[in-house]
């Protein structure tokens, strides 16, 4: 319960979150930086940045796990938790537009070390 009541109360997410930890990548430009995806809605995701950096507002969040790619704006941050709404999804399994090939090479990257191990 936290300070303000239940915490059902200060709940403000519109549909119900899955809870995961699927290792990800937030991309902007030719920078690429580790997270965790902590858990997922149709809407937004949470995750945590292994590292103390901060994304900007507009980023790209590779889910390594799923094989797709959101176009995301962070709408709360906490420590290294941040919160993210998701703009845009896609499929990066299938043929992708030019636009989503770093996001592509970094998911295939990760498929290759993981039938590696």
């Amino acid at each position: 319960m936290s300070k303000f009541g239940s915490d059902a109360a200060l709940d403000r997410r519109i549909g119900p979150r899955t809870a995961m930890q699927h290792p990800a990548k937030v991309l902007c430009g030719a920078f690429a930086w580790d997270c965790v995806v902590r858990d997922q809605s149709e809407t937004g995701l949470r995750i945590q940045m292994l590292s103390s950096t901060i994304p900007p507002t507009s980023v790209q969040l590779v889910n390594l796990v799923s094989g797709y790619a959101h176009d995301v704006k962070v709408v709360w941050q906490k420590d290294r938790e941040f919160g993210l709404k998701i703009l845009r999804s896609h499929d990066l399994r299938g043929l992708a537009p030019a636009a989503l090939q770093m996001a592509k090479r970094i998911w295939q990257a990760s498929q290759r070390n993981i039938s590696a191990s």
